[in-house]
């Protein structure tokens, strides 16, 4: 009842990771970009106006998307769709950061799922 009344300090967001800056990362440390070949389930900082927002719980790479996906656990002022933060990632054995954007927790809900015959 408080956490209704009071609202909840955490919530659990739906992250995209940028390509584009796991690229350039990769790039600028002379190797490929890494895709991981499974889940990673190493929680990782997340960070929203130099300040510490939250983690990144699950880390994938969806083949179905191409794209680098993570769920995660945000302050709840840092918890709207769209807001950009930055998520640490490791090359080379250094810790680096790369932009993670909130999107909707269900990252591909096709129409034709729920489509009703006519």
């Amino acid at each position: 009842m408080r956490d209704k009344r009071e609202g909840v300090p955490r919530q659990l967001v739906g992250l995209e990771i940028s390509w584009t800056d796991v690229e350039k990362l990769f790039d600028d440390v002379g190797l490929a970009p890494q895709i991981p070949g499974t889940a990673s389930r190493t929680a990782v900082p997340l960070y929203y106006g130099g300040e510490q927002a939250g983690k990144a719980t699950t880390t994938s790479w969806s083949p179905l998307l191409k794209k680098m996906l993570a769920l995660g656990s945000v302050k709840t002022e840092c918890a709207q769709l769209g807001t950009k933060l930055q998520m640490e990632l490791t090359a080379e054995a250094v810790r680096h950061t790369v932009t993670a954007t909130i999107v909707a927790m269900r990252f591909y809900n096709p129409a034709r799922k729920t489509a009703v015959p006519v």
